[in-house]
């Protein structure tokens, strides 16, 4: 008998709880982008603002390019790949969440970066940065700029990542071959 396999009653509310949690980063993200452009319109003379000394700064910065500057002045590639992510993160989302809670959540967050980011190179055509994270004389040259969107990206995949090697042998994997395959 082939039966299409159900949902967990939790994994059902993606498109209450997961979805919720994106739009909720995609609009904190937006919304302290915009901040960050209203209180410094001019990129080219903005001094940072210093709140722990030493160790953090608010700054703006923009970025055509990934992490790091990787892919500069490739925004509308960037832009490409950020909504294949988002359209095979949506489609395979069951199976990548496995039914597992945490997991879902862990996309949710990933999915409101990356549309954060999305918004920014396809409307801005470069990225807005703001937080600057350092030790005493050793920062930006060290490590990046970064956002709203860049921090729910990388807390979600280490949440996803975290999941993976602790729940170990997963329904997903338990399920008849000819359900899976019926899934795809």
């Amino acid at each position: 008998m082939n039966r299409s396999p159900q949902a967990s009653p939790w994994l059902l509310s993606f498109w209450r709880v997961p979805l919720g949690l994106a739009i909720l980063i995609f609009g904190l993200d937006q919304w302290t982008k915009w901040m960050v452009i209203r209180a410094w319109p001019e990129i080219t003379y903005t001094p940072p603002v210093e709140v722990i000394p030493g160790f953090f700064s608010l700054v703006h910065y923009r970025n055509q390019g990934a992490a790091w500057g990787i892919l500069a002045n490739h925004t509308m590639l960037l832009a490409l790949v950020s909504l294949l992510v988002l359209v095979t993160v949506i489609v395979y989302f069951r199976r990548l969440t496995e039914d597992v809670p945490e997991r879902a959540l862990a996309l949710g967050a990933m999915l409101g970066g990356v549309a954060g980011n999305l918004w920014d190179r396809v409307f801005r055509h470069e990225v807005v940065d703001f937080l600057l994270f350092y030790w005493r004389d050793w920062q930006t040259r060290s490590f990046p700029a970064f956002n709203v969107a860049d921090s729910a990206i990388t807390c979600g995949i280490a949440v996803y990542i975290v999941s993976s090697f602790l729940r170990g042998d997963l329904p997903w994997s338990r399920r008849d071959p000819a359900e899976q395959a019926g899934d795809a």
